[in-house]
């Protein structure tokens, strides 16, 4: 057979973290500049795969890996091609942990190229529930958001409640997404955002706010109202900093961003550490915020623009 290459998105939650946890709608992006790419060969012996985190046979892969090997096996079970010899290379520019869906990125090019590369159909709801065979394993008792948004083409609507739909938006502007360098801790950041709901009514004040102003964001994504957004993710940010997810390198990139014109910044993710996004109105913007960023410390930068077709 011919090589097959197959691509994901990456993702960003652009507002919601940790409110949604508790009942409140998050609204999350697929990132179309940062991707992951999966290429199938044919070859000789053993299924082997080659990646940024492992060379070498499926069999020996190491247990960090598990959820792929699981994957790829149950795929191919799936395909009825259980014993097909395949060089499978994955080449993923996300970042990991760092909020960005690196793991949901790879497992849907997986799929993808596996059933492009047996020339088998893949409906979504066949590819959600196949990736979601190695997000448990990864994850746990995953939300179905990352491989939602990392597939997709346009914003998501997610609510715990299992509510995922397309977000209509009609926005011309820019995204800067930086890489503080520091790996995010969704689950500390989880259970510090916990405690302090048990104690603190001003904490359960916080959530309901990071609700509305989520609302409010879906209500100015169809008006384009570039300006009030910025204002929006900036008053989510002081709301997920006052709940005490923040860091200090994702704060100095927030300042740096804001003081080179950035509309509002805010940190995306779990938090303590991870990802910054900004608004710019235009792509001259974004590069000047972009090139300050990266002068500024941050270990990677991205431009999006925030327009989806």
């Amino acid at each position: 057979m011919e090589e097959i290459i197959k691509s994901s998105n990456s993702k960003i939650i652009l507002i919601g973290e940790h409110s949604v946890v508790y009942g409140k709608p998050a609204i999350a992006l697929p990132i179309r500049n940062v991707k992951t790419t999966v290429k199938i060969q044919p070859t000789n012996g053993d299924i082997e795969i080659k990646s940024r985190y492992f060379n070498g046979s499926l069999n020996d892969i190491h247990s960090n890996l598990l959820g792929i090997k699981n994957l790829i096996k149950q795929t191919l079970n799936e395909l009825n091609r259980p014993n097909t010899n395949l060089l499978i290379t994955i080449d993923s520019d996300v970042p990991a942990e760092r909020g960005m869906g690196s793991s949901a990125s790879t497992a849907v090019a997986l799929v993808r190229a596996l059933y492009a590369y047996f020339e088998h159909p893949l409906t979504r709801t066949t590819l959600l529930k196949t990736v979601d065979i190695s997000e448990k394993i990864i994850h746990g008792k995953p939300s179905g958001l990352d491989s939602a948004t990392a597939s997709a083409n346009n914003p998501i609507w997610f609510k715990r409640d299992g509510t995922i739909k397309p977000l209509p938006i009609n926005v011309d502007a820019y995204l800067i997404i930086s890489d503080s360098g520091i790996k995010g801790k969704t689950s500390e950041a989880v259970e510090i955002v916990k405690n302090k709901l048990r104690f603190d009514s001003d904490s359960r004040l916080l959530i309901e706010k990071l609700g509305e102003l989520t609302s409010q964001t879906a209500t100015v994504l169809r008006q384009n109202d570039v300006s009030t957004l910025g204002k929006i993710l900036t008053e989510a940010h002081t709301n997920l900093r006052q709940l005490g997810v923040s860091h200090p390198a994702v704060e100095k990139l927030i300042k740096i961003a804001n003081d080179s014109g950035a509309l509002g910044s805010k940190l995306t993710g779990g938090g303590l550490g991870g990802c910054v996004i900004s608004l710019a109105p235009n792509l001259p913007a974004a590069e000047k915020i972009s090139q300050q960023l990266t002068a500024g410390g941050a270990t990677a930068t991205w431009i999006e623009r925030f327009r989806y077709v």
